[in-house]
């Protein structure tokens, strides 16, 4: 451990009881229904697993806890086990990189580490930071990324395993909302999309050691926030690594990074990452692009013969879509929202939801949540072709930050809190 970070670590002792903890128990893993392991929850999808999470709340009613966090940040918490996990970053250039553990049921601090960032780079000064990608965890360690190009290891304890400065190895990131593309894991590495103005490329690195296991370059490729999926091997086909990027959607195989398939035709920002549901591949960008339901399987330029349909209305510029059961729902930045036959691409209904929105939507419990930037959450029934609200809850409090759902709780990121609501479940 470096000098550095001794200087900069905390470690409470509410963070060495939870560790004893750690150790008596064990890790049950992160595929249990209670768990939001990392960007848009255990499928990556933004659907909880679990059958509960609450309808309706406020600022003062249905509030477990809400505790402040220190900088800013639009990383979505994670929940692994008794922790939620957040990351944020404050200073002069937004270089202070900070991971914070709090306490699931009491929303104390377990401890807080703070990290360094090697190159801070340009951001919006309200919806994104150095801490706009979302950490994930493999149920043993936290693996987060920065917009100052650092990858960094840590145990659930917070104790730092090893670092890398991806930015002093290869560049600095030229986005100019600093880089969002949140990590993935798949088995032993975590892969990092890092496209911008400079060179682009997807890297895996061994989630043990830190080091390469491969590195992907990807000329022509000049801008993207999106973050990459994983579809597994179906027998059929071998597991593809998804990657939205400029003017296009590719597939590279997990293993190797060699390139499978290019679809052409996305727009020339992409930030919304893509899903995967009903056997098809759903990817959209803006501004003012188009919605691709595609099949996965191609190889070369599958433009022409593994598009399902395709949609040019109503599609977002920031926040990611979400398909339940048979629909596939998007909200536009300016609060327009769509749904959409997830077979067809067919319009179900259009509606004006009020607002603007960053923060993708997600689903538990037959109910999907929209959250806008105003803090206020619409509450709508899934897997219906039918418009039914169900409720809409406001805190007040300015929101960028994508949501998640473990327990029965709905965790809430807002400009300097973090709140826990187990509001109401309702009827369904």
């Amino acid at each position: 451990m470096t000098s550095r970070f001794r200087r900069s670590f905390q470690w409470s002792k509410l963070s060495r009881m939870a560790f004893a903890v750690c150790l008596v128990c064990g890790w049950i893993g992160t595929s249990r229904a209670d768990q939001w392991p990392g960007w848009r929850g255990p499928a990556r999808n933004g659907v909880a697993t679990e059958g509960n999470a609450p309808t309706t709340w406020s600022a003062t009613s249905g509030v477990r806890w809400k505790t402040p966090l220190p900088g800013s940040g639009i990383s979505n918490p994670i929940v692994c086990e008794n922790r939620v996990i957040c990351t944020s970053s404050d200073g002069v250039q937004n270089q202070d990189l900070h991971a914070i553990c709090l306490d699931r049921e009491t929303g104390k601090q377990l401890w807080h580490v703070k990290l360094w960032g090697t190159a801070p780079t340009l951001y919006h000064e309200t919806k994104s930071s150095m801490a706009s990608p979302s950490p994930i965890t493999d149920g043993r360690h936290v693996f987060a990324f920065f917009g100052t190009g650092d990858v960094f290891c840590l145990d659930l304890n917070g104790q730092l395993i090893w670092h890398r400065s991806l930015s002093g190895e290869y560049g600095v990131f030229e986005n100019r909302f600093a880089a969002s593309s949140s990590p993935l894991l798949f088995e032993d590495s975590v892969i990092v999309q890092c496209d911008h103005y400079g060179s682009s490329y997807v890297i895996a690195i061994d989630k043990k050691t830190g080091a390469n296991r491969w590195k992907a370059e990807r000329p022509g490729v000049w801008l993207s926030w999106s973050s990459p999926i994983c579809i597994k091997a179906d027998g059929s086909r071998p597991a593809e690594l998804i990657v939205a990027g400029s003017e296009k959607l590719e597939a590279l195989d997990p293993r190797t990074g060699e390139k499978l398939w290019t679809l052409r035709g996305m727009a020339r920002e992409c930030i919304p990452t893509p899903i995967e549901a009903n056997g098809l591949i759903y990817a959209v960008s803006g501004p003012n692009g188009t919605s691709y339901a595609v099949r996965p399987g191609g190889r070369g330029d599958i433009t022409e013969s593994h598009i399902a349909w395709s949609n040019t209305r109503g599609n977002a510029y920031v926040p990611s879509a979400i398909v339940v059961g048979d629909y596939y729902y998007l909200a536009d930045d300016h609060g327009i929202g769509i749904c959409l036959d997830a077979h067809t691409g067919k319009q179900m209904w259009r509606k004006r939801f009020g607002g603007d929105f960053t923060a993708s939507p997600v689903s538990a419990a037959g109910k999907i949540y929209f959250t806008n930037e105003a803090g206020e959450t619409l509450v709508l029934r899934a897997g219906t072709k039918n418009y039914e609200e169900l409720a809409r809850n406001s805190i007040g409090q300015p929101m960028f930050a994508s949501p998640a759902i473990a327990g029965g709780c709905f965790f809430l990121r807002s400009a300097t809190q973090l709140w826990c609501l187990d509001g109401e479940s309702g009827s369904q």
